[in-house]
């Protein structure tokens, strides 16, 4: 993608944009990043009938009274799925002082993709290192009458070097998604909560240099105040994978029944953007993580070190499930536990591993 220097993105002042972290990696000879944009543009819109009658259902769902509806939180976490959704608008971002047009405009969901390849030695002198890694800046290119800013940062992975995929619900903050009514209170009324002892066990993988991919069945609609959980609790940043539905699709049960949404393709590909790279998965029992990292530790066995799974009990939480799960792997690579504190050995180069916690006697 060549710069141009003269384009500007297609915004108007009554729409605004979320822009989603994403990686950048090394190109097939080493000389260049190629590096990812990802984000949504939105706009807020009144009340009407489409929008009353979704909210009505999902507060059944909820069994939510009028006041619940109310509330602050409620209304920031439906704010992501009431919103118009632009499509077709052209994308232009901004990498050291070179001005990028990404090839495709955005999509019928307002989300836009695209990778720029950006030599080495033309933003090193930008890039932002910290104990968290490398990390690239870049802005939208808005109009100069717009004093609104999009400031945006790309982190930089090299091909060797250690990444965990987690999941998020269930795993990092407490949903109950086994439990529709309480997974849906959890989503939208109630302060997200996160699982005690996680925060400590990422940052401890974080302080070993490790990266973060968080691949979840939550809907792009919730990253903002996913985003602002990450931050208030000092989990490490990283990569976020998510699932598009569309609030507005008849079957809006969709959104939290089928839960299950191409996951699977979604590590497949990280771990196939990264062939060198170890990494460590950790998802709970609530839904198919021991059946899913199974598989993929069996597919790519040279990048698969180790998987943990939080048991949640319930009549899915037992030992000859995860026997079944990991099946032919070897018996040092994965572990269940309870609480995150079970995991005493946090070094990542540790070569052995309980597979299930001694609670579980």
């Amino acid at each position: 993608m060549q710069p141009d220097d003269m384009a500007v993105t297609d915004l108007t002042a009554s729409q605004s944009v979320v822009v989603y972290p994403t990686y950048g990696y090394p190109s097939a000879d080493g000389r260049r990043w190629v590096v990812e944009v990802h984000g949504c543009i939105f706009e807020k819109v009144p009340d009407n009938l489409p929008r009353w009658i979704m909210l009505r259902l999902l507060a059944r769902l909820m069994d939510a009274s009028p006041e619940d509806l109310q509330t602050e939180i409620f209304q920031q976490r439906i704010l992501g799925f009431t919103v118009y959704k632009h499509r077709g608008k052209q994308i232009v971002v901004e990498i050291g002082q070179r001005r990028y047009r990404l090839r495709e405009r955005s999509g019928k969901n307002g989300q836009f993709r695209g990778k720029i390849e950006i030599d080495r030695e033309a933003v090193e002198s930008y890039l932002e290192s910290s104990a968290a890694g490398v990390f690239l800046p870049f802005q939208l290119v808005i109009d100069a009458e717009d004093e609104r800013s999009f400031p945006a940062r790309i982190q930089l992975l090299e091909h060797a070097g250690m990444s965990i995929i987690s999941d998020i619900d269930d795993t990092v903050k407490h949903t109950d998604v086994a439990a529709r009514k309480a997974m849906l209170a959890n989503t939208f009324l109630k302060e997200f909560t996160t699982v005690p002892g996680v925060t400590e066990l990422f940052k401890a993988w974080e302080d070993q240099g490790a990266a973060f991919h968080y691949v979840t069945s939550s809907p792009w609609q919730l990253f903002t105040p996913l985003a602002d959980l990450f931050v208030s609790e000092g989990l490490p940043g990283g990569t976020f994978h998510m699932k598009s539905i569309r609030f507005r699709d008849p079957s809006v049960l969709r959104l939290f029944i089928a839960r299950r949404w191409g996951k699977r393709k979604a590590i497949k590909h990280i771990l196939q953007t990264f062939p060198s790279r170890k990494f460590v998965l950790v998802g709970d029992s609530g839904e198919k993580d021991p059946e899913t990292y199974g598989v993929i530790a069996r597919k790519f066995p040279q990048q698969v070190e180790r998987i943990y799974i939080r048991d949640l009990s319930g009549k899915n939480s037992h030992p000859a499930r995860y026997a079944r799960a990991f099946h032919s792997l070897p018996d040092k690579s994965w572990q269940v536990f309870r609480e995150p504190c079970e995991i005493v050995d946090r070094l990542l180069s540790s070569p052995e591993l309980p597979q299930i916690s001694s609670r579980f006697g």
